[in-house]
């Protein structure tokens, strides 16, 4: 049945995008190593969000979604949610740790200040 796609074509550009995907989770693994030594060096939980440090993330992102032809909005999104996913993964490393329990102030203080990730 002819229902206008061109399967061929579309199988050889969903290999090219596992090809991609690979590549990004090659990366988020070396970032999740860079995260965890990150999170060591900090410690302790209190110090897991640094709003100034997330501005500055985000303004990277913003400048590097220009220059290779990505939405900001669309990469600020992605870097915001991930960056949560990190500082959670931080946190969750710290407590098994140290024991030492969360301040709960870190999320809220980075969700008033319009930093949802970091």
């Amino acid at each position: 049945m002819d229902d206008g796609v061109n399967e061929a074509g579309l199988d050889a550009v969903r290999v090219k995008i596992d090809r991609v995907d690979r590549q990004l989770v090659r990366l988020l693994a070396a970032r999740k190593s860079l995260v965890e030594t990150a999170a060591r060096i900090k410690r302790y939980p209190r110090y897991v969000v640094d709003a100034d440090r997330n501005e500055a993330v985000l303004n990277n992102v913003r400048r590097c979604a220009r220059e290779f032809g990505l939405p900001e909005a669309f990469a600020e999104r992605v870097w915001r949610f991930q960056t949560e996913l990190w500082i959670r993964h931080q946190l969750d490393l710290m407590v098994r740790e140290s024991g030492e329990v969360p301040y709960a102030g870190n999320m809220l203080a980075s969700r008033e200040q319009g930093v949802r990730s970091g």
